[in-house]
């Protein structure tokens, strides 16, 4: 029975059929005898049993449910304990060496950002969204959402409409208000205004645009166009008008036939003077030149240019017709004469708008006449001294034509012109006066004030360009 009972599988170490299949028992030797060992092969078999069925769920997505580990008690220190140890803490950071770098620059002064807005004032500000025209997919492009501001000159008194992008300040509208230009709505919009300009610098070069500005309210773009109109009223008032008379004269030729019966040959001449501020005739002397462009029958003289006043032409003819004369000041200022042969001696005068004259010009108009700020008793500095225009004029005695050079630049294109701007910047002297006017998109340069060898090198560009 004791045997029996030592034999007898216990129900605690015994597994299933299937777990019994699965592993084979394992045999302890004692002597010549093999006695099972349950328990340890009992406890392997199940333990792999499991194993392999947690992996063939787990596969699936399916096994046992995971159970959480019991969280092992962990001696929390007592209150007291925790107090030593921040002050042992405290100990070793107050005993940690004080690092201390010193700066390798010092940033003492501040630096300013030019906006070149130092000189003006604000007189509008409003915001608004801007759109441009594309005349190439001929629709209305979104250029950005900001304050759109006019902006007068302290010194000058131009204003001018400024319009930055938000957060980026982009600027997306930049150029002078002009009585020219003029607001129309917008269609099927009371908040909208379309508006021309002829010279938009916000893209760095002056180009035309049709821009259009949208407002929250038709109140907001009402203030903008009563500021707009306001701004166009003071701007015209600072330009300045002459009054330029045409003398013309003409007689009958005797002795010589023109070839056409009934249409004798004549002489006729033509001159150009100024009007002052008294009605006296005056010399032109504030034009650089005048171009006659005649009826072409004139072949080679069809085109003529003058450049000492009275920029007096003399032509023979039997016809008569009308021919356009420029006037360059700055620019050409061009003016339609009609030449006829009814009185031996007429006039005609015209009046010439200069918009926004450079200070050389202003200076040459006040021999004529009052120039804008002169009731304020502020005038543009004067001109060179009789000793300093006499040094500049030396130098038209060397090989260099200065009216040709003159005229050759002027008729460089745009690249050409680039490289002269460079050569100017890189070879002038210390007394030649230049100035780069950003906001026009032009550059103006005193030949007279630039040294010889750079004029030299101006001279053979435009020979190599062939424009003289």
């Amino acid at each position: 029975m004791a045997d029996a009972a030592e034999t007898k599988p216990d129900p605690a170490t015994t597994t299933t059929a299937t777990e019994e299949t699965t592993t084979a028992p394992a045999v302890e030797k004692t002597g010549d005898e093999e006695k099972p060992v349950t328990e340890k092969v009992t406890d392997t078999a199940f333990g792999a049993a499991s194993k392999a069925t947690d992996n063939v769920f787990s596969m699936f997505g399916g096994g046992p449910k995971k159970e959480k580990k019991e969280e092992e008690d962990v001696d929390e220190p007592s209150g007291s304990s925790k107090a030593k140890k921040a002050e042992a803490e405290e100990d070793d950071t107050e005993e940690s060496p004080d690092v201390h770098f010193e700066p390798v620059i010092h940033l003492t002064e501040k630096v300013e950002t030019k906006t070149n807005e130092e000189l003006e004032e604000q007189v509008f500000k409003m915001r608004a969204k801007l759109f441009k025209f594309d005349r190439e997919s001929r629709e209305w492009k979104e250029r950005g959402t900001g304050d759109v501001r006019l902006l007068k000159h302290k010194e000058n008194k131009k204003t001018r409409l400024v319009m930055r992008r938000d957060k980026t300040l982009k600027v997306c509208a930049n150029h002078y208000i002009v009585p020219d230009m003029k607001l129309s709505p917008n269609v099927g919009s009371d908040r909208s205004w379309v508006w021309n300009a002829a010279a938009d610098v916000s893209e760095g070069e002056p180009e035309a645009q049709t821009l259009a500005i949208r407002f929250a309210n038709s109140e907001n773009a009402n203030l903008f166009k009563d500021a707009f109109i306001t701004a166009q009223e003071e701007n015209e008032k600072l330009f300045v008008k002459r009054t330029v008379k045409l003398v013309t004269e003409q007689e009958v030729i005797q002795g010589k036939d023109s070839g056409v019966e009934g249409f004798p040959l004549r002489s006729w001449s033509i001159q150009i003077f100024l009007v002052n501020e008294h009605g006296e005739q005056v010399p032109a002397t504030l034009f650089d030149k005048v171009v006659y462009r005649l009826h072409p029958s004139f072949g080679d003289r069809a085109i003529q240019t003058l450049k000492n006043p009275p920029f007096r032409i003399q032509e023979e003819g039997w016809g008569e017709f009308d021919m356009t004369i420029g006037l360059f000041a700055d620019k050409e200022h061009p003016i339609t004469h009609d030449l006829h042969f009814q009185q031996n001696r007429y006039e005609s005068k015209h009046v010439i708008t200069f918009k926004h004259p450079k200070p050389a010009l202003l200076e040459k108009l006040r021999e004529s006449g009052p120039v804008p700020g002169d009731e304020n008793g502020t005038k543009a500095k004067r001109g060179a001294t009789g000793e300093e225009s006499a040094k500049k004029k030396k130098k038209t005695d060397k090989s260099v034509d200065m009216d040709k050079l003159a005229d050759g630049l002027q008729k460089l294109n745009e690249d050409d012109l680039l490289q002269v701007v460079q050569m100017v910047h890189d070879n002038k002297s210390a007394d030649s006066y230049t100035v780069n006017d950003v906001e026009q998109g032009e550059f103006h340069v005193d030949l007279y004030t630039l040294p010889d060898s750079l004029l030299k090198m101006l001279w053979d560009f435009v020979q190599q360009r062939g424009v003289v």
